[in-house]
């Protein structure tokens, strides 16, 4: 859901809620997987198709959505974690589990200058948090959900991101003391994503004209034209697969949003930080739509050519990754929501997807 602004003088921002260290987090695992991502020998999904989705292990396995979803698979891919559940330190110490110290290539524990050992770090996890005031009194959900629709109307309701740190089960000594609910828990299925498998609605968002915009197809390259307000695609046989159909589309269709969101799309042109920035969004827009949706994202060769933009912004601007990411939050909210509509269209008793949160 989209964060609201205030409309007094100061036009504070509700967004990310982040300190520099936190910030820092992100900004690692961004210039980490670019840094693979500028390799030749590059060949891993932009977001790997598992087993689960990245889940809160404490809370019944209740998977994270939205830009969690998409992070924190990154972040497995990356380390190379076996499972994707996670716990904050307090659920861990409940648990009676402690962290795993560091070592070295020897497996000597890698102590800190003053003589402690040294354990990898946690990665900050969001949530939307409601704020809600009814006669200029804050309540809480529970008590909103008490009021009659008459009172709710009158309610003042926002919402605004927070951030906490969480740390992997393969971060812990999980392993060692559920040797047992440890192999459960890695064991994966014979198969994961079907390849090739058609999203219907999808079908009928791209193919049918129910997105927001014309989707015109012909030609040798994908874009969107701000002027026209028009998607161009190549003819879908021109496409190695669903996956990368679909993925291309989307990634035009967070594009497309730019207007109707009111986000600066860089007008400056090819090269800039602003150009970065918006292709930066496309395309973490279009990797958190198809891990929602169950489509392995794989990563267009042609966005590589990107890769040094994003780095130097990310560089140069400690703030560059929460505002992409609260960008990314709000486009791939408005696609679930069409997504939603066009779903409940054709299948009217279907519950409607959750949206990113």
């Amino acid at each position: 859901m989209a964060t609201k602004r205030n409309n007094g003088g100061q036009q504070k921002k509700r967004g990310f809620q982040m300190n520099d260290k936190q910030k820092a987090k992100y900004a690692e695992l961004f210039t980490s997987a670019l840094d693979q991502m500028e390799d030749a020998e590059w060949t891993k999904p932009w977001v790997s198709p598992r087993h689960m989705s990245p889940a809160n292990y404490a809370r019944k396995n209740r998977p994270y959505r939205g830009i969690n979803d998409f992070l924190l698979t990154l972040l497995c891919a990356i380390k190379g974690w076996e499972t994707p559940l996670f716990l904050t330190f307090d659920q861990l110490t409940d648990m009676g589990l402690s962290l795993n110290m560091m070592t070295d290539e020897d497996g000597n524990v890698i102590l800190k200058d003053n003589g402690m050992p040294l354990f990898e770090g946690s990665f900050p996890v969001v949530k939307m948090l409601p704020n809600i005031y009814y006669e200029h009194k804050r309540i809480t959900m529970k008590e909103y959900d008490e009021l009659d629709e008459e009172e709710q109307e009158k309610c003042r309701k926002y919402f605004s991101m927070r951030a906490w740190p969480e740390f992997n089960l393969s971060q812990t000594d999980f392993k060692a003391k559920f040797p047992e609910k440890w192999e459960e828990l890695t064991r994966l299925p014979e198969h994961d994503y079907q390849a090739g498998t058609r999203d219907e609605v999808l079908e009928r968002m791209i193919m049918q004209g129910e997105w927001r915009c014309k989707i015109l197809f012909g030609g040798h390259s994908s874009h969107y034209s701000p002027s026209e307000d028009i998607i161009r695609l190549p003819e879908r046989s021109h496409f190695l697969g669903d996956q990368l159909f679909y993925s291309t589309a989307i990634h035009e269709m967070a594009h497309s949003t730019a207007g109707e969101l009111k986000r600066d799309m860089g007008s400056e042109g090819f090269g800039s930080e602003g150009y970065a920035r918006e292709e930066f969004v496309a395309e973490l827009t279009a990797a958190c739509v198809c891990s929602m949706l169950g489509i392995g994202r794989l990563l267009d060769e042609q966005h590589i050519a990107y890769v040094q933009n994003w780095r130097q912004a990310i560089r140069d601007d400690k703030d560059f990754i929460p505002a992409v990411i609260d960008h990314v939050q709000r486009a791939t909210n408005y696609i679930l929501r069409r997504y939603d509509e066009v779903n409940k269209a054709m299948h009217p008793l279907m519950l409607p997807m959750q949206m990113a949160a």
